[in-house]
């Protein structure tokens, strides 16, 4: 930052040497302009009683002469400046006081001192890493001063809710993110934050304000993967582990990045230690033999077909183990632990559907209250 007030500083100095040039030329312009003026008025004046006299034009030229000879030798020639005395030094300083104020004033008022930092902010939050405590305490009061100067600055509040979330000014955050949301007219990007903000204000719990953003996200994306993983973190606070892994179940039947697929997974089979060991639940194991459809759908139905009852669908891998329960039924009013035997079906999908014509197996009817364990293979032309 102290680049910007060196140039800053630089123009003021120009300004204020350009002012006091143009006072010494104005003052010479100005005495040279005094004395033409004598002239002048001295000639009207003589042209008049000239007229009244009812001299010839021989006779006023000669007077005319006369007159330019009189103010040359009394040192006021009408075609020579007078003397060339220095501006007043208090009018000088006067005005270069004022040249550097009004640099200064145009700077504040138009400009960013604080540019540099903010660009790097910018570059920071582009790549996600942010800088040390000092830098983010420093900007944070930038971009307060900002929004307080320019409360429609919806970049500065955009800024300032991210940047209140890293120092863990939470409330804050959630204000910053609520105003944004005001200006911008709503957006989902602007609605995760704030929902992501309002949770952790509320004591990484869901109130009725976080309620009402995330209800709204899901209006239109019901299974939204960050909306539920809210709703599971909230769920898990309250101790309900069976809602919390349906709502990471959801979150995970969805297209995520690696690292966070393994989060959720993880905090997925957390949840489910503390679940009844002894509920029913089906344990199911998947081999797929060679290059297939990119979901595998694991389900559990009646016996002959049916209306899947318990679902799970993850990307295909070579191996992987399932659990179906009642967590992950798909009708809370039919759930596994009531149906009695049911087969289980591993299918490969295009699109993520139990319906299909992937790549299928079924196993021999099991029990859910026996706890069986379930392995299926599915190769290129099994059906």
């Amino acid at each position: 930052m102290l680049e910007v007030w060196l140039g800053i500083g630089a123009f003021a100095l120009v300004l204020a040497t350009a002012v006091a040039v143009a006072a010494r030329r104005w003052h010479r312009y100005d005495a040279g302009e005094d004395a033409a003026a004598v002239f002048r008025a001295r000639r009207r004046e003589l042209r008049a009683e000239a007229a009244a006299q009812q001299l010839d034009s021989d006779s006023v030229a000669t007077l005319e002469e006369e007159l330019a000879l009189e103010l040359v030798d009394a040192g006021e020639p009408a075609s020579q400046p007078a003397s060339l005395s220095p501006p007043p030094r208090l009018a000088l300083l006067a005005g270069a006081a004022l040249a550097v104020a009004l640099a200064l004033g145009l700077y504040a008022y138009w400009g960013e001192p604080n540019a540099p930092l903010l660009a790097a902010a910018n570059k920071l939050m582009a790549a996600g890493e942010f800088g040390d405590a000092e830098e983010l305490v420093q900007l944070e009061a930038v971009l307060a001063r900002r929004v307080d100067a320019d409360p429609d600055d919806m970049d500065s509040w955009f800024y300032l809710g991210h940047l209140r979330l890293q120092t863990a000014n939470f409330s804050g955050a959630a204000a910053a993110f609520g105003k944004l949301h005001a200006l911008a007219g709503g957006g989902e990007n602007i609605d995760l934050a704030w929902a992501q903000a309002s949770f952790l204000a509320a004591g990484r719990r869901i109130d009725a304000a976080t309620r009402e953003i995330v209800d709204r996200v899901m209006a239109s994306r019901p299974d939204h993967p960050s909306m539920l993983e809210l709703l599971a973190m909230d769920a898990i606070r309250r101790g309900s582990f069976a809602g919390a892994v349906g709502y990471l179940e959801r979150a995970l039947r969805q297209p995520l990045p690696d690292r966070r697929r393994a989060l959720l997974a993880e905090t997925q089979r957390l949840a489910r230690q503390r679940l009844d060991p002894e509920r029913p639940l089906i344990d199911v194991t998947v081999t797929v033999g060679g290059e297939g459809a990119p979901w595998l759908m694991v389900f559990a139905r009646p016996q002959g077909g049916g209306m899947p009852l318990a679902v799970v669908r993850r990307p295909a891998r070579a191996t992987q183990t399932v659990i179906l329960d009642d967590a992950v039924s798909m009708n809370p009013a039919l759930p596994l632990s009531a149906a009695g035997k049911v087969e289980v079906v591993a299918r490969l999908s295009q699109t993520g559907t139990a319906s299909g014509d992937g790549p299928t197996m079924v196993s021999e009817a099991v029990d859910a209250a026996m706890q069986p364990q379930v392995t299926l293979t599915l190769g290129a032309a099994e059906r």
